[in-house]
């Protein structure tokens, strides 16, 4: 290009007119833009702070509220955090279980995993540690009841689950849905791990001719969830939980007869089930089921049911030995002398871990039910015997000691607890109950 052209069209340049804009404006632009990231990066934050409180799902609705606030706030300003954030109202719970049939949004157990119903639980899977257990809305229940007594865990005349104390004044109180079968034995086993298992209807909506049976287990704070298969078309005739806490021994009887034995894992624990057998023309019934303190060794008492109860004596047990038929032979004499008045035991129980092994005892001579320290093997009788009633006949009879065996609970003619030789009755209006774990 010529040099006078060049020239020329510099000079057209120096002469077209530039708007400047002023230097305030561009500062204010700038500050603008600092507050708009300062206000991203305190909404993420705040959002963080939610997430560590009330969850990530909650977390993620309020991610997305607040980023659109942000977006849709004024240019020169923010939302308005000045307020009282607000969460969600703290929900008030309590102990109880919906039925089964129709209301398992309100409270849901928690079986165990990959396991269908089933009243055949000899061999129970692998169960994998506890989810959270749940419970609906009663403001106006407090558990467990306030004082310093002796807790148990009862049944009322009605078959409800109830918790009280000894010597409590107050009332039992009820957990609502928590319900036994009316028609069948009462099952409560002291949880030396803490609280109780015990048996509840699995379908309550149904006739009771047709209602099954399901294990929970329950804490002295109310809480309970529903565990391992749903017993149809048998009887739970007795329970009881090993010295560890990790798994609960369950007598069964079927409409054919014969009765069985099955050990499950308890919620949280893992473990295999295992199940034995009775023969049919030895035993019908099991009851009196009681872990010795090794937690190996399972007694209980078998025998041919009668209007009298269980026509047999105490037998042990080794839950190692493997094997699919139970022993129902038994070292005891057809009737243990205790004293000048000759004795048959009612129900037996290992006293915790204190290695003591007790029978309680109906003395058809006397009259009198006494409570008698026996060799496990032999029943002979060690000791002096302690009056428990002063008649005979009373039924159902049962024991449920305290983990350490300081404790003992009997139930006949009433319930009773044993605190080294010292009676102490119960609350009244109670059918059945089992000592606080």
């Amino acid at each position: 290009m010529p040099e006078d052209r060049l020239r020329e069209l510099f000079e057209q340049a120096t002469r077209i007119a530039v708007e400047v804009p002023p230097a305030d404006g561009v500062l204010a632009r700038g500050r603008q833009r600092r507050r708009r990231a300062r206000l991203q990066v305190s909404a993420i934050a705040w959002t963080l702070l939610v997430a560590a409180g009330f969850g990530a799902p909650q977390a993620a609705g309020e991610l997305a509220g607040t980023q659109k606030q942000v977006r849709a706030a004024p240019q020169a300003g923010g939302p308005d955090m000045t307020g009282p954030m607000s969460g969600p109202a703290p929900r008030t719970i309590n102990s109880t279980y919906s039925q089964v049939s129709s209301s398992r949004a309100t409270l849901r157990p928690t079986p165990a995993a990959g396991r269908a119903p089933s009243s055949a639980p000899s061999a129970s899977p692998r169960v994998s540690p506890a989810k959270s257990m749940s419970r609906r809305s009663a403001p106006t229940i407090t558990l467990p009841p306030p004082g310093k007594g002796q807790l148990l865990l009862g049944l009322d005349s009605s078959s409800h689950y109830v918790m009280t104390r000894v010597g409590a004044a107050s009332p039992a109180v009820r957990l609502p849905g928590l319900a036994a079968l009316a028609d069948a034995p009462p099952v409560l086993a002291t949880n030396p791990g803490g609280g109780w298992v015990v048996t509840v209807s699995a379908g309550q909506g149904a006739p009771s001719a047709f209602r099954s049976a399901q294990l929970a287990l329950v804490t002295v704070a109310g809480w309970s969830e529903r565990f391992g298969p749903v017993f149809s078309h048998v009887t739970v005739t007795s329970a009881a939980v090993s010295p560890d806490g990790s798994r609960v021994a369950v007598a069964l009887t079927g409409p054919s007869g014969r009765a069985r034995i099955a050990v499950l894992p308890l919620p949280g624990h893992l473990g295999d089930g295992q199940g034995w057998r009775l023969p049919l023309t030895r035993a019908n019934l099991v009851t009196s089921l009681s872990w010795a303190p090794d937690g190996r060794h399972l007694s209980y008492i078998a025998g041919q049911q009668s209007a009298a109860g269980v026509a047999g004596a105490p037998v042990t047990l080794d839950t190692a030995v493997r094997s699919s038929a139970a022993p129902v032979a038994s070292a005891w004499p057809a009737v243990a002398m205790t004293g000048a008045a000759t004795c048959v035991p009612d129900v037996t129980a290992w006293l915790g871990t204190s290695g003591r092994f007790v029978a309680l005892e109906e003395c058809a001579s006397s009259g009198t039910e006494v409570l008698q320290q026996t060799d496990p093997i032999t029943g002979i009788a060690t000791g002096r015997p302690l009056v428990v009633a002063r008649r005979i006949g009373c039924r159902p009879a049962a024991l449920d000691p305290a983990a350490t065996g300081s404790r003992l609970l009997i139930s006949y003619c009433g319930i009773y607890i044993d605190d080294h030789g010292k009676l102490t009755k119960a609350p009244r209006g109670l059918t059945a109950a089992a000592l606080g774990g």
